[in-house]
């Protein structure tokens, strides 16, 4: 129903967007008609008639030039000289703006933001998010400047605008969202979007994308909710392909509520696999290094969360645990053959 709705009132909000060009076109032709009026005394439907006439350049008025007074002749050469070019001007306008396919797009977002509650908004060019919280169902609005990305998605969420923009953020609903993720291209842009973020709505969850990890306590007090620190989080992905099969999956900013060493390493999820050989092959997971959790074990092909501590692991065995990253490398040391 909401997708319905929202196409109906498409055109309603392209119309508001063309009110100024429609009245400046309107104006031209009212004063082109006050003019023959004036001079030419004719009635009002006639006066318009030949104004449009005069202003669309088809001239399907045009008295003799003997009858013309030189005031008169002059208004019209002044007239004809502005109107006709302004109205070229303002008809190509008018024509782009109703076949351009991200006005549309835009349209069907600001509509759809603010009739909706508890929704994800996100800030800056992030596609990937976009698909991500369609595959998963998650109402959400985007922000973003760049037409060609609001113009390759394959949906009708993108409001195109400044992302820091007070105007923006209310047409994306701030006042009524659950979680609003900032990933712009710089820092100031980010915190200012924030700044703004927190003050329509003190109580909305905030994640933000920074560039420069000396900010982070800057973000932090300025409200973030969390701060994902991109280069450390690539970082931490690379060395984690590094060591790939033994170790992949996500790896996890922490929060200040965190340890220290946490903190400082953050969370990793590790993919290991039980070498013929190797110590972890009749090891109890509870003498795995303190520090992380295991929490799925695979065994002929079926992950299986449930396990107690005593469970022993064999050849073959895969082991996905959740903890202090700094760990994994002596958990792969004693899941692989060969390694004392």
């Amino acid at each position: 129903m909401l997708e319905v709705l929202e196409v109906l009132s498409a055109p309603y909000s392209v119309l508001s967007r063309l009110m100024p060009q429609m009245a400046a076109l309107a104006i031209i032709i009212a004063i082109t008609a006050y003019v023959f009026m004036y001079f030419q005394h004719i009635d009002l439907v006639s006066a318009v008639y030949a104004s449009v006439g005069l202003v669309t350049t088809i001239g399907l008025y045009t008295p003799p030039l003997s009858a013309m007074s030189s005031s008169e002749k002059l208004f019209l050469t002044v007239l004809v000289l502005a109107s006709v070019a302004t109205y070229t001007t303002i008809v190509m306008n008018i024509v782009s703006t109703v076949t351009r396919r991200t006005v549309w797009i835009d349209a069907r977002a600001r509509w759809r933001a603010s009739h909706v509650k508890d929704h994800v908004i996100v800030l800056g060019d992030m596609p990937e998010v976009a698909t991500e919280l369609d595959r998963m169902g998650v109402e959400y609005v985007m922000v973003t400047n760049n037409e060609s990305l609001a113009a390759s998605l394959q949906n009708h969420r993108v409001i195109i605008g400044n992302p820091t923009s007070e105007r923006e953020l209310r047409a994306a609903g701030v006042e009524f969202a659950a979680v609003v993720i900032i990933a712009l291209d710089n820092d100031s842009d980010s915190l200012t979007a924030l700044i703004r973020v927190r003050k329509l709505n003190p109580k909305v969850r905030t994640v933000v994308l920074v560039h420069n990890e000396d900010l982070t306590d800057v973000f932090l007090d300025a409200g973030a909710s969390q701060v994902v620190r991109l280069k450390r989080f690539i970082g931490r992905a690379l060395a984690g392909m590094a060591l790939s099969g033994h170790l992949g999956g996500v790896l996890l900013e922490s929060t200040e509520g965190s340890s220290k060493a946490l903190r400082e390493a953050g969370y990793g999820i590790g993919f290991f696999k039980v070498e013929k050989g190797s110590r972890c092959d009749g090891m109890a997971l509870k003498e795995l290094p303190k520090g992380v959790i295991p929490v799925l074990v695979e065994r002929n092909e079926v992950f299986t969360p449930y396990f107690s501590t005593d469970f022993k692991l064999k050849e073959g065995d895969g082991l996905v645990v959740l903890g202090d990253p700094t760990k994994f490398t002596k958990i792969r040391e004693l899941c692989s053959a060969g390694v004392s």
